[in-house]
């Protein structure tokens, strides 16, 4: 028996030998890290101009400027990408101005001394000390070539991804603030203090017995003159946001040397309900728009409405 078991074993191996030897070679398998470029090639030249568009997006406003809860899309410019880079600074009105309210535009091609981005690269203390941009280190200023390519766009045109240079937009009025005042102009009654629970977005007060007192309001424009503004008028009304039975009131333009161009509105109190809350709009063309401008909107804040409102006292 033992030796018919192991002739049968020997009658395998043997089959198994031969077909091992009929086998054909296998070709070894491909290795995908042959391929891999390890430096040996010339690399190809970068050929974006830092001091466009793009190479500024790039280099500076995604890697510096667009960092979380910065101008990531949290405030503007929105330098997420290079469209609403560009969208969001040229001849995009600007919403944080200097003391002196120099600025219209964020970046005005051709002038830098116009453009509020190079001013506030530029300048260590533009409304605060040591708030030039970018606030990540703060009184820091960015590397020299960084501000020359931002210059050189600027004074180029600013020109977008296709090399264009965008033209003015005629944008509508914007009315600034308000400040009230006594006939004497010696208190002004829009302070926080003279507030409804002393915060600056309630309605001011008006003393008894007062017969008028003064609104002024700053009003710019990007292309007319403040005193060529048309319209100017100010409308009382008890609602907060329908004003089809308001008191119309119109203003006057004042301009005193060395001072900020206002329109002023006389306000009489005669006719007005001691302890009611009077709502203030605003209205302002300045001759280029079918529509006036209206400030405050009914879709503005509430707090705005509320901040343009006064209260009689008894």
């Amino acid at each position: 028996m033992k030796k018919q078991i192991l002739l049968v074993l020997s009658l395998f191996l043997a089959g198994t030998l031969v077909l091992d030897s009929c086998k054909k070679d296998e070709p070894e398998p491909v290795n995908p890290y042959d391929s891999i470029n390890y430096g040996d090639d010339t690399p190809e030249p970068d050929t974006v101009d830092p001091a466009s568009l793009v190479g500024l997006h790039r280099n500076l406003f995604l890697t510096k400027c667009a960092l979380p809860g910065c101008h990531d899309g949290v405030f503007e410019p929105d330098f997420r990408t290079v469209q609403s880079s560009y969208s969001t600074m040229v001849f995009a009105p600007v919403k944080k101005n200097n003391a002196s309210n120099s600025f219209t535009y964020r970046v005005v091609p051709g002038d830098t001394a116009m453009s509020v981005l190079y001013e506030r690269i530029t300048n260590c203390c533009f409304v605060n000390e040591d708030d030039r941009m970018p606030q990540d280190n703060i009184g820091t200023a960015l590397p020299a070539s960084d501000i020359q390519h931002v210059g050189q766009w600027i004074m180029n045109g600013a020109k977008n991804v296709d090399g264009q240079v965008s033209t003015r937009p005629d944008l509508e009025p914007v009315v600034q603030y308000y400040f009230a005042a006594n006939s004497t102009f010696d208190v002004e009654l829009s302070a926080e203090s003279n507030r409804v629970d002393s915060l600056i977005y309630n309605p001011f007060y008006v003393p008894s017995g007062t017969s008028s007192f003064y609104i002024a309001v700053p009003v710019l424009d990007d292309i007319t003159p403040t005193g060529d503004l048309l319209v100017n008028k100010l409308y009382l009304s008890t609602e907060e946001d329908d004003f089809s039975s308001a008191i119309m009131l119109t203003a006057i333009f004042f301009n005193i040397p060395g001072q900020e161009p206002i329109w002023l509105v006389t306000v009489p109190t005669t006719g007005l309900t001691a302890g009611i809350q009077y709502y203030m709009r605003y209205y302002v063309n300045d001759g280029n728009h079918a529509q006036n401008t209206e400030f405050p909107e009914t879709t503005s804040n509430p707090f705005y409405k509320s901040y343009w409102s006064f209260i009689l006292q008894p």
